[in-house]
């Protein structure tokens, strides 16, 4: 890579992994699980229209690409994002940021099924067995101590917020790889908010006292987060390609853990790092 293409795979794996300890930040401002994901996906989806507007994109007519983009924006969206957003009540966002990098695990499974030329080698089944072997690793304390506490639901929570970003990657490349990436994550965006309207009323997010830090939670989950983050990546992928691409899987949760432990004071276990260890080397066997 260029110095240039370094410097925007860094920014964009710093944006990522700094996601995590926004979450935390506007769930301890005030916000409501639901309040914060609606938020940052109006913000998201307005920066992004914008940049398809610019572009001279038009958005889809068709009703079986709007039907299958609803669907993408429920399962790639509003379930990640709800369930991250739940569990950091609950857990650490350096440990939501570890468990959530197992992304590529489950998308390898899916793959196999869905997709002609993602099939299983033996070095992409010993991967995907060496980084949940790391999720083991996560859960076998919470297992041993408790196995209906709050911080095991909130573990669980994420792993299933994991399998929704897998199954949204592996059916966008199914099936709306003609949809111009800008237009789709506009769209996306769109019918997640749209997913997460009546859900969020429930909280009552009228009735909510909000710090300062809550809204900048929300203005940078929502601008850079999402929006600016989804920029970087359409950028880098023209530029250096799809597979060197996805490696900031490895770098988000090094830079999360980096954050919590310096902004948010938070612990990190020795557990945390052999987990760590496991997942990503397993994400790095299964892309070799």
């Amino acid at each position: 890579m260029s110095k240039k293409d370094t410097l925007l795979f860094l920014l964009l794996s710093a944006i990522w992994g700094s996601s995590f300890m926004f979450i935390k930040l506007g769930l301890e401002g005030g916000f409501s699980p639901m309040a914060l994901v609606s938020l940052r996906l109006l913000f998201g989806a307005l920066l992004m229209a914008g940049i398809a507007l610019r572009r001279g994109h038009r958005l889809p007519t068709e009703g079986r690409v709007l039907a299958g983009i609803a669907f993408l924006g429920f399962i790639n969206n509003v379930v990640p994002f709800s369930l991250i957003t739940w569990s950091e009540q609950h857990i650490d966002s350096s440990l939501a940021a570890i468990l959530n990098s197992t992304v590529p695990l489950f998308a390898v499974i899916l793959s196999h099924f869905a997709l002609a030329d993602e099939s299983f080698t033996w070095r992409r089944v010993l991967g995907v067995l060496l980084g949940f072997g790391g999720v083991l690793v996560l859960f076998a304390p919470g297992l041993v101590a408790s196995a209906g506490s709050a911080a095991l639901w909130g573990q669980l929570a994420v792993i299933v917020a994991s399998a929704g970003y897998a199954i949204g990657s592996v059916f966008a490349r199914k099936r709306l790889q003609r949809v111009p990436a800008p237009v789709l994550t506009t769209v996306q965006l769109g019918f997640a908010l749209l997913w997460t309207l009546p859900l969020t009323a429930l909280e009552r997010p009228w009735t909510l006292e909000l710090t300062g830090m809550a809204w900048f939670a929300a203005l940078w989950l929502g601008l850079l987060g999402t929006g600016m983050a989804y920029l970087l990546f359409f950028i880098l992928l023209r530029s250096i390609g799809a597979t060197p691409t996805t490696m900031v899987t490895y770098v988000i949760p090094l830079f999360a853990v980096i954050f919590g432990v310096l902004f948010l004071r938070e612990q990190v276990q020795w557990q945390h790092l052999l987990a760590l260890i496991l997942i990503i080397g397993g994400v790095a066997m299964v892309n070799r």
